[in-house]
């Protein structure tokens, strides 16, 4: 058997060889190394992957906010065809996703529809504004920003979108807005003036989707009218702490439990939520640090990336800034429980994953450019083995294993 690791690199860089395209590199087995085959689409800042592992399609975001050749217009989504016999990656084709920014991709449970969210350009125009009675008023407009729902054809490719379900900002309303600047990107995020869905996860029956709105300091349920081909908005869930920016959010596999972590705070939150309904409720709150270390590069310590380990008995959240992996034991009650916090070695660890055979954990380090490799111990924790592998600016890391 063969296993190939999948790395999408993220860069707001418009150079390529600053940090862009989706690298492959083969999986040995018996040490958890990596090795390097090619890195194509140098253009695509591939922050997000989702793999249809029964269609063998790997799906790609574009994280641009600029149509080719244009000013604004929104960013992409492309298709590839994995080759088994060598794990190379063959384009399908690729589609406008008509928002800035498209941040996370998911599929539902039929492979019918591939769901892209949309963090958005969180910037403004002002645009002047003739009254009937000849006065001039002014009007402050942000990006729109939401669901966008593609068809899926039967080779994998991406079809036409059927449906768009957008968010609610408050631009406008008169809310007080707070500005914070991202360190990676230099962006001014505006708290709570307008969304930026930064994620959306199927749960493990793909009959909900999940979404983190960043900008807006909530979380959506959605589920799919099929009948109808259309996205339908169940549940949000807005957070009591302000400017906390939810991020990521994974399921447990066999509970109706997911956990969301937080982009500007080091908080982890635990869900119950209902399948039908999409009700959802939080039901604890665990600190992922010991103490507070203040600012760094003048940002809270937040998280990036989170996963579970497939037997649900462990959890691995990431926090920039300070660089660390934090595990959480889950208890019976679906509970975490903070057993270790590991150096990640790297720096901006912005992605996780398991091997397939469950032996080793890697990081996928953005701005230093690497990946480090950890080897996972009976209980979970994570054992450093020494061994980092150069890369280009991890994101996203997705395993194929080709028997």
């Amino acid at each position: 058997m063969k296993c190939y690791l999948y790395v999408g690199n993220w860069s707001f860089e418009p150079n390529p060889a600053k940090g862009k395209g989706i690298s492959i590199f083969e999986y040995n087995s018996k040490d958890g190394n990596l090795s390097i085959i090619e890195t194509i689409r140098p253009d695509i800042a591939a922050g997000q992957l989702y793999l249809d592992e029964k269609s063998e399609v790997l799906y790609s975001n574009d994280e641009c906010g600029e149509r080719k050749g244009e000013i604004g217009g929104g960013g992409y989504v492309h298709a590839f065809k994995i080759d088994k016999t060598d794990g190379s990656l063959k384009e399908l084709n690729s589609q406008e996703t008509l928002i800035p920014e498209p941040s996370y991709l998911c599929m539902d449970r039929e492979g019918k529809y591939l769901i892209a969210c949309h963090c958005a350009d969180p910037f403004h125009v002002t645009k002047i504004k003739k009254n009937e009675d000849g006065s001039f008023t002014n009007e402050v407009l942000f990006d729109d920003t939401g669901l966008v729902m593609f068809s899926v054809e039967d080779d994998g490719s991406i079809g036409k979108i059927v449906d768009v379900a957008l968010t609610e900002s408050y631009c406008g309303k008169g809310v007080n807005s707070q500005k914070n600047v991202d360190p990676v990107s230099n962006h001014i995020q505006l708290v709570q003036v307008i969304s930026r869905l930064h994620s959306v996860v199927a749960n493990p029956a793909k009959e909900i989707f999940i979404s983190c709105d960043k900008g807006m300091d909530r979380i959506y349920s959605y589920k799919i009218d099929y009948e109808k081909k259309s996205l339908v908005q169940l549940d949000c869930w807005k957070a009591p702490e302000v400017a906390c920016f939810p991020r990521y959010l994974t399921f447990h596999p066999t509970k109706k439990l997911f956990y969301a972590n937080n982009e500007n705070y080091a908080l982890l939150n635990s869900f119950k939520y209902d399948e039908a309904t999409g009700k959802m409720e939080r039901i604890d709150k665990t600190y992922l640090l010991e103490g507070d270390p203040g600012l760094v590069e003048g940002k809270p310590v937040g998280a990036q990336d989170i996963m579970m380990h497939p037997n649900g008995k462990v959890l691995y959240c990431t926090l920039c800034g300070i660089n660390l992996i934090v595990v959480c034991e889950i208890d019976n009650e679906g509970i975490p429980h903070v057993i270790q916090r590991i150096n990640s070695r790297g720096n901006l660890p912005r992605g996780l994953v398991i091997s397939p055979d469950n032996k080793f954990l890697y990081s996928g380090n953005m701005v230093s450019g690497d990946i480090t490799i950890f080897k996972i111990v009976d209980d979970g924790r994570l054992e450093d083995t020494g061994k980092t592998v150069s890369a280009i600016s991890p994101s996203a890391l997705k395993f194929f294993s080709i028997n």
